[in-house]
C-alpha cells in the first residue's frame, strides 16, 4: 500500500459541526456477456457479477464541508477477463498524489475486491469564493455526451457505473462572478507529483444574453490545452458547441457539436457530433493509439476521428424511464448501441436493465506479420461481445 497524504484532521472538531450527514448505496450489476468465436480467439459466454459499497460521510458548519467517501466491492467472474478489457483498455494517468491498493488482496483473479478512496477533501468557504483541497471531483465541458476539454478521467460511454466522476488531488478555488459567472482555478497532483503526472489549469463561466459560456486553459502531462464551449438556443432546440486544442509532444483537436428537443413532457431527444483528431480513421492504427499522451492522459478513448450520437429518453410513467442511445464510428462504420431502463421499487430502491449491441468487423489475427503487429482490430466496436446486464441498487 503507498502512503496517503492525508488532510489534517487535528482542527476538526466534530462537535463544531452543525450537521453530519452519512449517506450512500448499495449496488449489484450482473452481467451476461456472449462468447467470442473469432479464429484464433474463443472465449465462452461470460457471466459476471459486480457487487459495491459506497459510504459518504460530509460533515458542514457555517464556512466549512468536508467530505469523505470511499467505495469497495466484490466482482466475481466465471472467466478472468475478456478480450476487449484485457487488451485494448488503456493505463490512464490517475491524477492522484498516492494511493491506496486497487484492490484488497491479489487481483487478477476470477474473485476480486476492488476499493476506492474517492473523496477526501475539504472546502473552507470565503466571502471571495470557495478554496477547496483535497481528493474532489472536477469536471469541465458544455457538450452533454463526449466533452472535448475534460481531461480528468471522463467516463467511457461503455461503463455501467457512472452515478460519480472518480476523484483526482486538487487544490481548486472557484470565485462567483455576478450572478452565473465563475472563475475557476486549480493544480491537480499525479503520482508522486511529477510535472508530467500534473496539471494546472484556468476556466471560466459566463451568462450573456441567455448563452452560457465556457473558457479553458489548461497545462496537463507536459501538454497545452486552449478550449472554448457555448451552450444556447436556436427556437426550440438546444444548442451546444464545444471545441479544444491541445499542443505539445501531440497536437491535436477534439470538437462537439449538437442539438437537443424536447418532443412533449416525457420523450427527449439530442444528437452530438463529435470529431476526434488525435483518432485514427484507420483500424489498424487503434492499438498503437493507446500508448499516446490523448489516451493515457488527455482523456480521450474514442479511437476514430468521426463519431455520431443520437440518443432519445422516455419517461414512461413516474416509475419507469427509457433510453435509447447509438455511437456510430464514421471511419470504420461500426455501432455501439445501447437500450436501458430504470424501475424505482420504492423511494430507496432501484432496478436496471440494459442490453449492449456492438457491430463493425472483428479483430484480426495477422500471423505472416512481427509479432508485436499481429493483433489488430478491424474495427472500433467490432471485437465487443454483446451483452445484457440487470441492476438493483438501494440508497441509505
Amino acid at each position: 500500500m503507498k502512503c496517503l497524504l492525508f488532510i489534517p484532521l487535528s482542527t476538526l472538531s466534530f462537535s463544531s459541526f452543525a450537521q453530519l450527514n452519512f449517506t450512500g448505496y448499495l449496488k449489484n450489476f450482473t452481467i451476461a456477456q456472449e462468447g467470442i468465436d473469432n479464429g484464433p480467439f474463443q472465449f465462452d459466454r461470460t457471466y459476471r457479477m459486480q457487487n459495491s459499497g459506497r459510504f459518504m460521510l460530509d460533515a458542514f458548519n457555517d464556512n466549512q464541508v468536508w467530505q469523505l467517501h470511499y467505495e469497495v466491492g466484490a466482482d466475481s467472474s466465471t472467466a478472468l477477463q475478456n478480450i476487449g478489457q484485457s487488451t485494448f483498455n488503456p493505463q490512464r494517468n490517475s491524477y492522484r498524489l498516492t494511493d491506496i491498493d486497487a484492490t484488497i488482496g491479489p487481483d487478477g483473479r476470477k474473485n476480486t475486491f476492488p476499493q476506492n478512496l474517492d473523496r477526501m477533501n475539504v472546502q473552507l468557504q470565503y466571502d471571495s469564493g470557495d478554496l477547496t483541497i483535497g481528493r474532489q471531483a472536477i469536471t469541465f465541458g458544455s457538450a452533454r455526451i463526449i466533452n472535448p476539454t475534460d481531461v480528468f478521467l471522463p467516463f467511457d460511454v461503455r461503463a455501467l457505473n457512472t452515478e460519480y466522476r472518480a476523484g483526482v488531488d486538487a487544490v481548486r478555488f472557484q470565485k462567483p462572478i455576478g450572478q452565473l459567472g465563475e472563475l475557476d482555478v486549480g493544480v491537480i497532483l499525479g503520482e508522486d507529483g511529477k510535472p508530467e503526472n500534473s496539471a494546472v489549469f484556468i476556466q471560466l463561466l459566463a451568462n450573456a444574453s441567455g448563452n452560457d459560456y465556457q473558457f479553458t486553459a489548461m497545462r496537463f502531462a507536459e501538454q497545452n490545452l486552449v478550449g472554448a464551449g457555448v451552450q444556447s438556443a436556436l427556437g426550440e432546440l438546444g444548442f451546444w458547441l464545444e471545441a479544444a486544442y491541445v499542443s505539445g509532444d501531440e497536437n491535436y483537436t477534439r470538437t462537439s457539436i449538437g442539438l437537443d428537443y424536447a418532443f412533449n413532457e416525457r420523450v427527449f431527444g439530442m444528437v452530438e457530433y463529435h470529431f476526434n483528431e488525435a483518432g485514427s480513421s484507420d483500424p489498424a492504427d487503434y492499438v498503437d493509439l493507446l500508448d499516446e499522451a490523448a489516451y493515457k492522459a488527455g482523456g480521450v478513448f474514442l479511437l476514430g476521428k468521426n463519431y455520431l450520437i443520437p440518443s432519445i429518453s422516455w419517461q414512461v410513467n413516474t416509475l419507469l424511464g427509457l433510453s435509447f442511445q447509438t455511437l456510430a464510428n464514421l471511419d470504420d462504420n461500426s455501432v455501439f448501441f445501447s437500450i436501458n431502463g430504470d424501475y424505482s421499487l420504492s423511494d430507496n430502491l432501484y432496478m436496471g436493465m440494459g442490453y449492449y449491441h456492438f457491430a463493425g468487423d472483428e479483430l484480426k489475427f495477422l500471423a505472416d506479420l512481427p509479432s508485436e503487429q499481429q493483433l489488430q482490430l478491424g474495427s472500433e466496436y467490432g471485437s465487443n461481445p454483446d451483452s445484457v446486464y440487470i441492476s438493483i441498487r438501494y440508497y441509505f
